[in-house]
């Protein structure tokens, strides 16, 4: 049973990290693009994409990852690998969640506004969305990090 618990939360990661690390490659080249209207059609992309696969990896990696330290012997939540593993997953969720999720949403219902507020909000909307990925990529590259190397 744990190594199905255990291939599940890797998994889980796998899809989390490497669709992360992906979004940030789509994000760079949408940035230097120049054109805002492909810039909005790339964040609508990644925010239904965040929506359906990446919120949901990012929580079934915490599930697995507590599920795994209560039935593994030897294993104590005190565990700086495991305590920095959760931290930065949780802290990856809630900005996805409660930062990423609504900005996109925004972005999505402002995104044929016309006038000059309506395209300022829009660059900001987009700049902070870009902002939140590179901080949750950072986070889960240091949870990543902690988990192999067991410190």
């Amino acid at each position: 049973m744990r190594d199905w618990i255990l291939f599940f939360h890797v998994l889980s990661v796998v899809v989390w990290l490497g669709g992360s690390i992906y979004v940030e490659a789509l994000s760079a080249a949408a940035r230097r693009d120049g054109d805002q209207a492909f810039r909005v059609a790339v964040l609508r992309r990644i925010g239904a994409t965040g929506r359906r696969l990446f919120n949901p990896a990012g929580i079934a990696t915490i599930v697995f990852g507590f599920w795994l330290v209560f039935i593994s012997p030897g294993w104590e939540f005190e565990m700086i690998w495991i305590v920095v593993g959760i931290v930065m997953a949780v802290l990856a969720v809630v900005i996805d969640l409660f930062f990423t999720t609504p900005r996109v949403d925004e972005i999505e219902a402002r995104a044929d506004d016309e006038g000059e507020d309506a395209q300022t909000r829009l660059a900001t909307l987009l700049r902070e969305v870009v902002l939140a990925g590179h901080i949750r990529v950072a986070l889960l590259f240091i949870g990543f990090v902690f988990m192999v190397f067991k410190p």
